[in-house]
Parts: structure tokens; C-alpha cells; sequence
């Protein structure tokens, strides 16, 4: 295996505190979302994570369709996550992507695109066993039948 890439992030003060990089170039104070009891007014956790999520998932789906050469024109992901408490008092994770694809696809092209998303992409695979991942593909131009 080789290395990509490797980054440290440092956290001080928790949901309502802040992070940052070790090199200074991202900073960025976070606040509990009131639905959390906090007062909101900020990102938070959640936010940051299904946003990285959905980034590098699309990102997974561009790459497969530029190796396949595929025509997709365009896609962007909009993630949905969803926070639980189960019977234990554990927290637990869904997440629900949507992927919009414009292009000459058709949805069984499109769906394979998000299966094949789902085993490249770093993300899906490191949380694969412990949340749940819903994925859903919707064309933007899709192709008459």
C-alpha cells in the first residue's frame, strides 16, 4: 500500500470549542447546534463530517466516470445526516447522498456509478460496518427511452 497523504487536525474545547490544522492553513470555531442544547450560530461535528463526506464521494464518482470515460457533464452530492441514540445511549450515524448527474446517463449507468463510488471511496469504506449509508443517483438531463 502507498501513502497518499497524511494531515493532523487539532481540537480544543469539543463541539463548542475549535479546530485546526497543524500548518494553520484551516481554523474554524464550532458551536452545538440547538437542537443539541447549544445555542447554533456555527458548524458543527456533523456538519463538517457529512460535508467531507459527500466532497470526496463525488470526487469518486468523477473519477470512475473520466477512467470509464463516461459522459457525465456535471454532478454535485447533497448529504443528509442523521444523528441517534440507540438502547445503549450510544450515538450512532446515517447518511443519505443524493447524487445529481447531468450528462447523456442513463439510471442504470448512474446507479452503478454510486455502487462503484461506494467500494473506491475512502469515506464509505471506513465507516462501512458501523453507519448506515443510503445512496440515491437522480439524473438532471435524463435520457429519453
Amino acid at each position: 500500500m502507498d501513502l497518499v497523504y497524511t494531515t493532523t487536525m487539532l481540537s480544543q474545547g469539543g463541539r463548542g470549542g475549535q479546530v485546526q490544522s497543524d500548518d494553520g492553513d484551516f481554523k474554524l470555531k464550532l458551536a452545538v447546534p440547538s437542537a443539541m442544547g447549544g445555542k447554533g450560530g456555527g458548524p458543527n461535528p456533523e456538519q463538517l463530517f457529512a460535508a467531507a463526506f459527500a466532497a470526496c464521494f463525488e470526487h469518486s464518482i468523477r473519477h470512475i466516470a473520466r477512467q470509464d470515460k463516461l459522459p457525465l457533464r456535471g454532478c454535485y452530492i447533497e448529504a443528509v445526516l442523521s444523528m441517534y441514540v440507540n438502547f445503549e445511549g450510544a450515538y450512532r450515524m446515517a447518511l443519505s447522498l443524493t447524487a445529481f448527474m447531468a450528462g447523456p446517463l442513463d439510471q442504470a449507468t448512474a446507479d452503478s456509478l454510486m455502487e462503484r463510488a461506494r467500494g473506491i471511496c475512502p469515506y464509505a469504506d471506513a465507516t462501512r460496518t458501523n453507519m448506515t449509508l443510503n445512496l440515491k443517483a437522480l439524473l438532471d438531463t435524463p435520457v429519453a427511452a
